[in-house]
């Protein structure tokens, strides 16, 4: 089902591949100063770990490293329980096209699913699909930048993105509509992949070398080191203020591990399925993980079991995941086939 995309101050652009999340690098971009939070914000007007570098904040030519990603498309389909098995239900395409569409998150009510997607010339913007009528809106409209990974941030109108410019890439925050609010973070970076654990603590994977899972206060600026070799899915944990991250020991051996980001302890769930890091969390403790065409869940007391073989025309391989706050739909990221 191909979908219309509407976009906001400006005419349809022609829609491209994005990067894949390795690649990513951001910053902040364009000829004016960040913007800034309003009064009211719970988080400090300017980063509270210190303030950009001059060329996160300097203009001039944007060279994003979108191009070259695979096409991807949106999947999303009802997720049912029946006997405490799951199963899947009118499982549609919600983009449909060429290009890089992925990354995707739900609203906290469940009504709306943000994610990634590239547009001409070459670069990453937020769009919204609306789950009760398929529309899709595109949210961010910017010039000099890519935003990647949206995640809304609990306790605010806002979400929060990995923001590109300038071969630099920050935590950045946007308003629901869109509209730019600024760094989370000055120092911290190049930040890939985040989740909120709480209105104050976000981890983040940084592009270090190696890479390094950091906690952050968003208020304070403290920033902590809590593990290495972070995978690229980290997720906060339904009913809970701890995160989950895939901690990559060895090459065959990668392991999901629940975070206490107040203290930075970390404890092993569950071996991942071989090779596989991108998973979603179910609101009654399961985690749904893709096996190539197959997608998989886990729960403790049963281990890994098949929900449903995904394998079709115009289908490829699984990748990210997202579930619905309250674990009715499933968003489901696969490769474009041929």
């Amino acid at each position: 089902m191909k979908q219309d995309y509407v976009v906001p101050n400006a005419s349809r652009p022609a829609l491209w591949w994005a990067l894949p999340a390795l690649l990513l690098w951001a910053g902040c971009g364009g000829d004016a100063a960040p913007p800034v939070a309003e009064a009211s914000d719970p988080f400090p007007t300017s980063p509270p770990d210190g303030a950009l570098a001059e060329a996160a904040i300097r203009g001039g030519d944007y060279q994003p490293s979108i191009a070259g990603a695979p096409s991807t498309d949106i999947w999303v389909a009802r997720l049912v329980s029946e006997g405490g098995a799951l199963t899947l239900a009118d499982l549609r395409n919600v983009t449909d096209r060429d290009g890089y569409d992925n990354q995707p998150m739900f609203s906290p009510a469940g009504d709306g699913l943000y994610y990634a997607s590239a547009v001409e010339p070459p670069q990453a913007e937020i769009f919204r699909y609306d789950v009760a009528s398929g529309r899709i809106d595109q949210i961010t409209n910017t010039t000099a930048s890519s935003e990647y990974s949206p995640t809304f941030i609990p306790g605010q109108e806002a979400f929060s993105v990995t923001h590109e410019a300038q071969g630099l890439q920050h935590l950045w925050r946007h308003r629901i509509d869109g509209t730019e609010v600024g760094p989370v973070f000055g120092t911290a970076q190049p930040v890939a992949y985040h989740a909120w654990a709480n209105e104050e603590l976000v981890g983040m994977v940084i592009l270090s070398d190696p890479w390094t899972l950091q906690v952050g206060n968003a208020v304070t600026g403290d920033l902590l080191v809590v593990a290495e070799n972070p995978g690229r899915s980290i997720h906060r944990i339904p009913g809970t203020e701890h995160l989950s991250y895939v901690r990559m020991i060895a090459d065959d051996e990668w392991s999901i591990e629940r975070l206490d980001p107040a203290t930075g302890v970390s404890e092993r769930l569950t071996l991942t399925l071989p090779g596989r890091e991108d998973y979603a969390w179910t609101p009654d403790g399961g985690i749904l993980m893709g096996d190539g065409q197959t997608l998989r869940t886990w729960r403790a007391d049963s281990g890994w079991t098949e929900v449903a073989d995904l394998s079709g025309e115009g289908r490829g391989s699984i990748s990210r995941i997202a579930v619905a706050p309250d674990g009715s739909l499933v968003a489901i990221v696969m490769n474009r086939g041929s």
